[in-house]
């Protein structure tokens, strides 16, 4: 009960919410991420470029404070010591009650952002340069989803939880599993309780299977590289970057994806994945490979890079192919 209320805690530390927004003209998403007290770019400028954006379609500017920014860290600070209190009373009744003032709370957040969507979205200026009319000829709505994703003329809004929603997510259900067991350990031999536990453990554990993040299967000679736009072909060299919310950026060659690394931000990535040279279509852990630039051994961009699941086969291939080996670490120096 005392771990579940005090990783509330980390809504202070992690951004809570996305909004982003995928069109043809934009290489990368751009999008704001929510925290508990501020909107912040998701990459550099995209705040300042969804209004520009926003300008011409009669849209409200992104403010930089709301009135929930001063209440919610204060209503989960008081959450937070609320159920550390309750923790230390041991009342595993008051754990339910706890639970579900949690989620009274959040349903009033949530509806709330429903509410400031809404407006942000319906509520345009009448001078604006550019008006769309929908199907039946009314002005339409530029509405994100609440959770989602949504078509928006050419372009998807999608809105999603953050690491600090997740966390938050996991704490609310430590305080259920705590009160199914402290139910099971009052009644002892009741069979409910212990069902009640071990179900909502189990929903816990598949609510945070289904947010793994998954690499994505490469389509050699379709998919075309994110960063030089390339076709790939070359199962020895590719690459892949998996982002937090489990969008996978496709890359030719190794070089092209450490290029790609220096404009993305480090918090938004969830895996990278390189092809082992020794095993062609085989990808693993770009942070746990062990790699060697060789002129001897071509990759599609030239950088002569390889990469390899493990050292014994980096030596084998090192002694027909001279070369300089690298460790991630070093790699990364390398293209800074």
């Amino acid at each position: 009960m005392i771990i579940g209320s005090l990783l509330l805690l980390a809504l202070f530390f992690l951004p809570m919410w996305n909004i982003s927004l995928e069109a043809p003209q934009y290489p990368e998403p751009i999008g704001m991420d929510i925290w508990i007290n501020k909107f912040a770019d998701h990459n550099p400028n995209d705040i300042k470029n969804i209004n520009i954006m926003n300008h011409y379609v009669g849209m409200k500017d992104i403010p930089e404070s709301i009135p929930e920014f001063e209440i919610f860290p204060i209503v989960v600070v008081i959450m937070s010591l609320l159920g550390v209190i309750v923790g230390f009373i041991g009342r595993y009744q008051l754990y339910l009650i706890w639970f579900i003032l949690a989620v009274g709370l959040g349903t009033t957040a949530m509806y709330d952002f429903y509410q400031w969507e809404y407006d942000y979205g319906h509520n345009l200026k009448g001078n604006a340069a550019i008006k769309f009319t929908d199907a039946e000829g009314e002005p339409m709505a530029y509405q994100p989803p609440l959770i989602g994703k949504k078509r928006i003329l050419n372009f998807n809004a999608i809105s999603m939880p953050m690491s600090g929603a997740y966390l938050m997510f996991l704490g609310m259900g430590l305080t259920l599993v705590a009160f199914a067991g402290g139910l099971k350990y009052k009644k002892n031999k009741a069979e409910i309780p212990l069902h009640v536990a071990k179900a909502a453990a189990v929903g816990v554990l598949l609510f945070f299977s289904s947010c793994q993040i998954e690499p994505a299967e490469i389509a050699y000679g379709s998919d075309a590289c994110h960063y030089c736009k390339m076709t790939i072909v070359d199962k020895a060299h590719a690459a892949q970057i998996v982002s937090t919310k489990g969008k996978a950026f496709k890359y030719d060659a190794i070089e092209c994806m450490m290029n790609d690394l220096k404009d993305r931000d480090s918090s938004d990535i969830g895996l990278m994945l390189v092809a082992d040279y020794s095993h062609p279509g085989q990808q693993v852990n770009a942070e746990a490979a062990h790699f060697l630039v060789s002129e001897e051994i071509p990759s599609p961009m030239g950088a002569f890079l390889s990469a390899f699941s493990s050292t014994e086969d980096r030596v084998e291939v090192s002694v027909s192919n001279t070369g300089t080996a690298f460790t991630w670490e070093e790699l990364k120096n390398k293209f800074r």
